[in-house]
C-alpha cells in the first residue's frame, strides 16, 4: 500500500513540477511525514525529486543561463548544507508552522501586487532569496517556492525559467542527498521506494509536458503564486495535525 501511495503521489508531484517549475517536494512532503520522521521524509522526497529535476534540466539545457543561475545556486547550496548539519537539534514543528505561514503571506502579497512588484536580478536579491530558500531546503526538503518567484521575475521566458530552476534543483538535490546519506537520514532500505517514486514522478512529467507549451508567462505567474500559497497550506497541515493529537 505504501508503495502505491508513493507512486501516485510522485506522479502528481511530477505533473506539478513540470507545469510550474517546482512543487514536487511539497506534494511528497504532505504524505511522507505520515510514514517517516521529518528528516527521513525530506531525504526520501529529495531522492525522488532528483529523478525529475535532472530530466527537466537536461530537456531544457539549451535555455540555461549560467550567468543568472550560478550565484543563486552556490548560495542556496552552501546554506542548505549548513542547515542539514544542524537540523537534528532544531524544533521542526515550530519551524514548519512558521514556514507554511510565511509562504501563504508571500502568495497573497504577490497575487495582490504582482503588477506593482519588480524583482531585479541583483546580487543582493539573489543572495537573500537563495539564502532563505536554501535554509528551507535543508530543513524541509522544500526550497522551490521563493526560488520560483525569483526566477520567474528575472528570466526572459518560460523555457529559461524552467531551465534555470531545474538546473539549480538538480545540482543542489544531488549534493544534499549525498549529505543526507552521510548523516544517516536516507537509509538503504528507502531505495525501492525511491525507484517507485522516480517512475511515478517521470510519468507525471511526461503527461504534463504535453500541455506546457499552452501556458503563457502571464498564466505561469498566476499558477506559481497560487501554488506558493497552496504550498504554505500543505506545509502547515502535517505539523498542525501532529500538534492537535
Amino acid at each position: 500500500m505504501l508503495y502505491a501511495i508513493s507512486f501516485f503521489t510522485a506522479m502528481a508531484a511530477g505533473a506539478i513540477q513540470t507545469i510550474t517549475g517546482f512543487g514536487a517536494a511539497i506534494i511528497l512532503m504532505t504524505v511522507l511525514p505520515y510514514f517517516f520522521d521529518i528528516l527521513q521524509a525530506s531525504a526520501l522526497a529529495s531522492s525522488i525529486t532528483l529523478g525529475v529535476t535532472i530530466a527537466l534540466s537536461w530537456r531544457f539545457r539549451r535555455h540555461i543561463d549560467l550567468h543568472a543561475v550560478l550565484f543563486p545556486t552556490i548560495v542556496f547550496q552552501l546554506t542548505s548544507l549548513f542547515v542539514i548539519q544542524i537540523a537534528g537539534g532544531l524544533d521542526m514543528d515550530l519551524l514548519g508552522i512558521a514556514f507554511g505561514a510565511f509562504l501563504i503571506l508571500v502568495s497573497l502579497y504577490f497575487l495582490a501586487f504582482d503588477d506593482r512588484i519588480t524583482i531585479k536580478g541583483t546580487p543582493t536579491a539573489a543572495f537573500c532569496i537563495s539564502f532563505l530558500s536554501g535554509a528551507c531546503s535543508g530543513l524541509f526538503g522544500i526550497g522551490g517556492p521563493l526560488m520560483a518567484v525569483y526566477f520567474l521575475a528575472v528570466t526572459r521566458d518560460k523555457e529559461s525559467y524552467t531551465a534555470d530552476l531545474q538546473f539549480l534543483f538538480a545540482l543542489t538535490n544531488t549534493v544534499n542527498l549525498g549529505l543526507r546519506i552521510y548523516k544517516g537520514f536516507y537509509l538503504l532500505s528507502f531505495l525501492p521506494m525511491t525507484i517507485t517514486g522516480i517512475l511515478g514522478i517521470n510519468l507525471g512529467k511526461a503527461m504534463s509536458l504535453r500541455i506546457l507549451h499552452r501556458i503563457d508567462k502571464e498564466m505561469m505567474h498566476k499558477l506559481v503564486y497560487l501554488l506558493v500559497g497552496i504550498s504554505g497550506a500543505m506545509a502547515l497541515f502535517p505539523y498542525l495535525a501532529r500538534l492537535s493529537l
